[in-house]
């Protein structure tokens, strides 16, 4: 029942006014916490954008494939130790907000640090290396594009905490024994994963990460937020080019855009849309049980520090963050 509750309160916010959403924060991880000169710094000026020329953008081709290209294409780009993207600053701390929650031992402020995460669509590395410093013991990346997986090594520069490996998600557990790893693992997280495969590929993955996780383990996992579909000014740090496409009709088509950094680089990025009924599906069907649902966005924070970056996106919900239990 707390479930079907927690769908309904969620969809009704996708009609709900504009005006009515107000990004939660999440108080175990502070916005402060980041580089308050990094968020003010960059210069804006500097505009370079990534080209699409060598993607493959027609229907026939899979997602996945797209999304190889188009991050082995960009990887470089990718690379960062601080916030820098859009969502670095609106959608990842509230990841790291609800993963803290769980590194700590019994609620206290007391880190366990024997805990092990599953960062499956790694790409180069920074929201595993966000999570050592939360205090996990271990991180196992994958992600199905070689050049980040060669980005994300070569930042971690040899630590023994990280073990990194190119795998699409469709063979994650089949990736992971032939890694020789464990497929108990306490934490999985998906950071903007699912918007990258279609409704069948992500239903699979989430039945495999459930499968790779401890009975009592959690996955969080952030997307776009489905509304976003109808967010498509090119003048946007986040925009999508879907102008007249439908909220449902447009399920499961490949919706290309642009995310903005701080510093005015422009980074190509794709969106499998799907409705907030489809996680809700996929979700059930592999069995998990739901601990909350965020929407973020842009904060209060945010708009004192830099206005001129965020402006553009304010009060709008930019991203679902999902935070499930494995029974």
């Amino acid at each position: 029942m707390r479930d079907i509750n927690l769908y309904l309160l969620a969809l009704f916010t996708i009609v709900a006014p504009v005006s009515a959403f107000r990004p939660r924060r999440y108080s175990t991880i502070s916005y402060s916490l980041y580089n308050v000169h990094c968020i003010r710094g960059g210069d804006s000026s500097s505009s370079s954008v990534v080209d699409n020329e060598n993607i493959n953008t027609s229907t026939s081709s899979s997602s996945q494939d797209d999304s190889r290209t188009m991050y082995n294409k960009q990887a470089t780009n990718w690379v960062r130790t601080e916030p820098r993207c859009l969502s670095d600053f609106t959608g990842r701390p509230v990841v790291f907000g609800m993963l803290a929650d769980e590194l700590q031992t019994n609620g206290s402020n007391k880190v366990d640090s024997n805990k092990v995460v599953l960062d499956v669509g790694c790409g180069e590395g920074y929201c595993a290396r966000k999570v050592i410093e939360l205090g996990a013991s271990k991180v196992v990346g994958c992600d199905i594009s070689q050049e980040m997986i060669s980005s994300a090594q070569t930042t971690s520069d040899g630590d023994s905490r990280f073990k990194y490996y190119a795998s699409p998600v469709g063979e994650l557990l089949q990736s992971l024994k032939e890694q020789r790893e464990s497929t108990e693992f306490d934490i999985a997280i998906a950071v903007f994963l699912f918007n990258y495969l279609t409704t069948t590929d992500m239903e699979d993955a989430i039945m495999q990460i459930y499968q790779a996780l401890k009975p009592g383990g959690v996955f969080v996992f952030s997307v776009p937020h489905p509304s976003m579909i109808f967010c498509h000014d090119k003048a946007s740090v986040f925009n999508l080019d879907s102008e007249g496409r439908g909220y449902y009709t447009s399920r499961n088509e490949k919706i290309y855009g642009q995310i903005s950094t701080i510093d005015g680089t422009k980074l190509n990025i794709m969106s499998v849309h799907k409705t907030l009924g489809d996680y809700i599906s996929a979700i059930n069907k592999a069995g998990f049980h739901i601990d909350d649902i965020q929407e973020a966005g842009v904060t209060e924070e945010h708009m004192q520090l830099h206005p001129e970056f965020f402006e553009s996106v304010n009060d709008r919900p930019l991203h679902l963050v999902f935070k499930l239990r494995k029974p």
